[in-house]
């Protein structure tokens, strides 16, 4: 290749990890924002909708069911993303509430190991739509604990700007998983 081409080529590919990259949390700085505590409300329910959908699945196949973890896991990594590196420090450093934030961390924990599972055991339906029902209610009590305690305590803490920073933060943080 020459020396043109290849200049052109590392362009090309330099351009692509900055569009790749850099651009969407870029972008989603931009877009209007609503409660950030009501986005991460309609995750949950969005999360529990799709396990409903995993736990009626018999019969429906090894695809299907890959298919519907995979979009499951994508969400739940920027979801889990956003709370582990925005809200749970606030939750320690703001509201001073070390122990249920090191709780909501060590649910992540247990949530990414069922994922875990979940993926290794696709072609078996019985043991997979049992570990679906189980992380279904890890999350819900997860959700629950989230919703009902520890949103509103932050959000006691903030004012509108507070909360204009806040939904931008979350939106970069998921913005990074692509």
């Amino acid at each position: 290749m020459d020396a043109n081409r290849w200049l052109a080529f590392a362009g090309g590919v330099s351009l692509g990890v900055i569009a790749d990259r850099v651009l969407p949390p870029l972008v989603s700085q931009a877009m209007p924002l609503g409660d950030p505590f009501e986005a991460l409300v309609a995750d949950h329910r969005h999360f529990l909708n799709l396990l409903d959908q995993m736990a009626q699945s018999r019969g429906r196949g090894v695809v299907w069911r890959t298919q519907i973890l995979l979009r499951l896991k994508r969400g739940l990594t920027a979801h889990a993303l956003a709370e582990e590196d925005v809200i749970y420090p606030m939750l320690d450093e703001q509201a001073h509430a070390e122990r249920a934030a090191g709780a909501l961390y060590s649910d992540h924990g247990l949530i990414k190991t069922h994922l875990y599972a979940l993926e290794r055991g696709l072609a078996e339906e019985s043991p997979w739509l049992a570990r679906v029902g189980t992380l279904r209610n890890l999350l819900e009590r997860h959700a629950r604990q989230e919703e009902d305690i520890e949103f509103p305590r932050l959000r006691a803490l903030m004012d509108q700007d507070g909360m204009t920073r806040l939904g931008r933060h979350i939106r970069r943080e998921k913005a990074m998983v692509l």
